[in-house]
């Protein structure tokens, strides 16, 4: 296993920290009305939320994190490109199954929430995967 990919834990920090910001940007100020209409939620109700479930947004995104590295690993391809690669395998084999779901089981079928999901998937997983792969390095061999 000496030619196994060494994840950086700082990628997995770095690419946890970017995944928090672009969600809260993206479903905040981008898309925080698309996002309040499909709940039936008010302003005053998103508001009034407990601050603390954020940190379950950040562990969300931690695991998401991790799960890409895992990826990338398995892949063997070390750098952005590798990054990629595992990014888009994920999103296409877990990530938007996952959004799928609302978009199929809630008797409102917003298909206007699933493309915004979608396309948030989409580019933060690729984005995460770029950081992540782009720390990679294949270890040195020591012959």
């Amino acid at each position: 296993m000496e030619n196994e990919l060494r994840i950086k834990p700082l990628s997995i920090i770095l690419a946890t920290l970017f995944l928090s910001l672009f969600g809260a940007l993206w479903y905040g100020l981008l898309f925080g009305d698309i996002q309040t209409e499909a709940h039936r939620y008010t302003q005053e109700e998103y508001a009034s939320n407990n601050p603390l479930w954020n940190i379950g947004g950040v562990l969300i995104s931690l695991f998401i994190s991790w799960g890409l590295g895992m990826m990338i690993r398995l892949g063997g391809v070390p750098g952005v490109k590798g990054g990629i690669k595992a990014s888009i395998r994920a999103a296409v084999g877990f990530g938007i199954p996952l959004v799928s779901y609302p978009l199929v089981f809630s008797p409102l079928h917003d298909f206007t929430l699933y493309a915004v999901g979608f396309s948030q998937i989409v580019i933060a997983w690729i984005v995460a995967g770029m950081i992540i792969g782009g720390m990679t390095k294949k270890p040195t061999s020591r012959n």
